[in-house]
């Protein structure tokens, strides 16, 4: 199991040209919103630019965690990769399991980079203890997107299509779970939706860290659910492609 994590986790940060591209957009994407939209004021018990440091910190967990398992995934059964992998003795839980765990690694850089910037160029100070757990935090909230992930990747049949699978999911996630406004300036029925969807839960996670506020334990439970049940549909997805058991 750990040779697997460890050629997974290469694998994820060999192709540089999509290194780049993947981590940096986030946190460019945070200094260009910022330089153009920037506002004074507070939300979420927090100053503007730190809200939107977290808003953007998921959108790297986000766009990580789908990006760097659904359309490898499709473009691995494509070209064979997978079927070398259902011959060895992996249980079909580990496989999908070291898959969202070489997702998260790779994330860990892109949430890293948008503090970075934050702290860079909109002189976000949080404290060291504080920037620590506002990442840590926004790093393991990428598990139940990885996940989603790896589901799309087994069940779409090729990279371009499970790419588009990918956008869709992401667009979903983050509009219904109040990235783009708060929750409660959604309608009612949506508002309730959006507490029960990861990006919210990560968001809370993150804007509890940086106001030094005790980590939500209805948003850490969110997260493990979703990651659970999504990687159980992952460990089925696998059987159903003649994986191992």
């Amino acid at each position: 199991m750990t040779a697997y994590l460890r050629l997974e986790i290469m694998r994820q940060f060999r192709n540089r040209d999509a290194l780049a591209w993947r981590l940096g957009l986030p946190a460019t994407l945070y200094v260009f919103f910022r330089a153009v939209f920037g506002a004074d004021g507070t939300s979420e018990g927090l100053p503007s630019d730190t809200t939107a440091t977290v808003i953007f910190a998921v959108f790297a967990s986000l766009a990580a965690g789908l990006y760097s398992t659904a359309p490898a995934l499709a473009q691995e059964r494509a070209t064979g990769w997978l079927r070398q992998l259902r011959v060895t003795p992996l249980p079909a839980a580990a496989t999908v399991a070291g898959k969202v765990a070489a997702a998260m690694a790779y994330a860990l850089p892109a949430v890293a980079m948008v503090a970075v910037a934050a702290a860079v160029t909109q002189g976000v100070e949080l404290g060291l203890g504080r920037w620590i757990e506002l990442t840590t935090l926004l790093w393991l909230a990428t598990a139940p997107f990885a996940a989603l992930g790896v589901l799309i990747g087994l069940t779409v049949p090729n990279a371009e299509p499970a790419q588009s699978a990918a956008s869709a999911a992401m667009i979903v996630l983050w509009v219904l779970g109040g990235m783009l406004t708060s929750p409660s300036d959604l309608p009612a029925a949506l508002e309730s939706i959006a507490h029960t969807l990861p990006t919210n839960a990560a968001a809370e996670l993150g804007w509890a860290a940086a106001r030094g506020d005790a980590i939500p334990a209805s948003a850490i439970a969110v997260v493990i659910a979703w990651t659970a049940a999504l990687g159980a549909l992952g460990t089925l997805a696998w059987r159903r492609l003649g994986g191992a058991r």
